[in-house]
């Protein structure tokens, strides 16, 4: 819920809701799946930022999806001002990537111990 209220919030201009949505989706995705992977799994996080908070899988997922809101939000209100068609594709390249996050979550399921 909380990745998708930049979608609302942040998109003022009307061609950046879609792909903000998008890459608001994507990033659920992958949040949802990484919880899932630190839960039932023996996986690690890899990322610097969020690995002390790998014990808990929640304070993690929140911590990380308050950091998407934050940045998502700062895109748009930074570069897709000056330039929305710009700012666009990089929404669409986040979104891109993160759909590829939740994949790779999904596929170190298969290959880890469960815990």
């Amino acid at each position: 819920m909380l990745c998708s209220f930049p979608a609302m919030a942040a998109a003022q201009d009307r061609s950046l809701r879609l792909p903000t949505f998008a890459a608001s989706a994507a990033s659920a995705a992958d949040w949802a799946s990484t919880y899932h992977a630190l839960k039932y799994y023996r996986v690690r996080e890899v990322n610097p930022l969020l690995r002390p908070f790998e014990a808990s899988p929640g304070s993690l997922v929140t911590i990380g999806a308050l950091i998407d809101a934050g940045a998502f939000s700062a895109w748009n209100l930074t570069v897709g001002r000056r330039r929305p068609k710009a700012a666009a594709a990089g929404l669409w390249g986040m979104a891109v990537f993160r759909t590829y996050l939740a994949i790779h979550n999904l596929r170190n399921e298969r290959k880890a111990e469960r815990r």
